[in-house]
């Protein structure tokens, strides 16, 4: 379990509406497996708040990504690929510490831009709802999606995974496209999920 009191996670309303735009994304993956994790907790986490970009991780979020890095130590691990928002990039680099291994920023794997409501309260978010001064949710899932998509499009390396570091609207966009489903355990910040892909479709499960 992650270090200190988890983050309460919230119902996902819309779900099914990131399902439908998913469709529309081209998801031809070559990887059998990899590693995706969200971000570790910030006060906007604890406070229920939209956050902004630069938003960083809190204490807690800190010895979350911690605790994450040892569960990955036996893991083997080649590349990792990362939001470049401050959450997740912080979160990357404490995982990757030690291991010789430099994250690679991505835009495409940035959380949906909820730029107009920033510092205010979530609530009973609606993923379907198109805030004013926000990003919509097709333009979010299609770029989401189609990062995703490229991503997981790489071959399997012999030498270990790929890790993908970013954020929960990423993790329900990769969801819709891998159909699996996520519980909550799964949702919690700083918690390393391999996905593993078979001939049944693909299963999740967390690291340690």
């Amino acid at each position: 379990m992650a270090a200190g009191t988890p983050t309460q996670i919230s119902p996902t309303l819309g779900f099914d509406a990131i399902v439908d735009l998913a469709r529309a994304v081209p998801f031809r993956p070559r990887l059998s497996r990899f590693i995706f994790m969200r971000h570790g907790e910030t006060e906007g986490n604890r406070k229920g708040i939209y956050q902004a970009a630069d938003t960083p991780l809190n204490s807690a979020g800190e010895a979350q990504a911690a605790e994450a890095a040892d569960r990955l130590a036996l893991a083997s691990i080649v590349h990792v690929a990362a939001s470049p928002m401050m959450r997740a990039w912080r979160t990357a680099a404490i995982v990757t510490d030690g291991r010789g291994l430099t994250p690679e920023p991505d835009g495409g794997l940035a959380e949906r831009y909820f730029l107009g409501l920033a510092g205010t309260t979530v609530g009973k978010m609606d993923w379907r709802d198109d805030p004013p001064a926000c990003e919509t949710l097709a333009a979010f899932v299609h770029r989401a999606g189609n990062c995703l998509s490229r991503w997981l499009s790489r071959e399997d390396d012999p030498e270990g995974d790929l890790m993908l570091v970013a954020h929960g609207g990423q993790l329900l966009v990769l969801a819709a496209l891998t159909g699996v489903d996520l519980n909550v355990e799964l949702r919690r910040n700083a918690t390393p999920i391999l996905f593993t892909r078979s001939t049944g479709g693909w299963e999740a499960a967390p690291i340690g």
